[in-house]
């Protein structure tokens, strides 16, 4: 089931056209894992820029929020201050008015229309 030449001598034409094909096997299977390694770089790379761009993202938020909330927090704070200044103008107008009416009521004449002239 095999054979067995006779000639085991080889022509030059067939030892050239052994080895350039056997190179060029070879230098095919080199390019192919280059191009493995390189497209796995790429791709390593691509992951890392990724995770960088996440990363800045995710501090741009939270900077964000905590300009937001720290504004947020001013903002309640101007207007507790705002409407303890109301209430406290309330107040003070509220006591000036009992004032004017318990003096209205004592009817001690002082005022801009005096008792005697109503």
């Amino acid at each position: 089931m095999y054979y067995h030449w006779i000639d085991t001598e080889k022509p030059t034409w067939a030892v050239t056209e052994i080895r350039e094909r056997s190179r060029r096997a070879w230098n095919s299977l080199f390019a192919e894992e280059r191009r493995e390694k390189a497209e796995a770089e790429e791709k390593a790379e691509q992951e890392r820029e990724l995770k960088e761009y996440y990363a800045e993202q995710h501090r741009f938020f939270e900077e964000t929020g905590k300009k937001h909330r720290e504004e947020a927090r001013r903002m309640e704070e101007q207007e507790r201050q705002r409407k303890e200044a109301r209430e406290a103008e309330r107040q003070r107008k509220k006591e000036r008015a009992r004032q004017a009416k318990a003096a209205e009521e004592a009817g001690d004449g002082k005022g801009k229309y005096s008792r005697w002239t109503q």
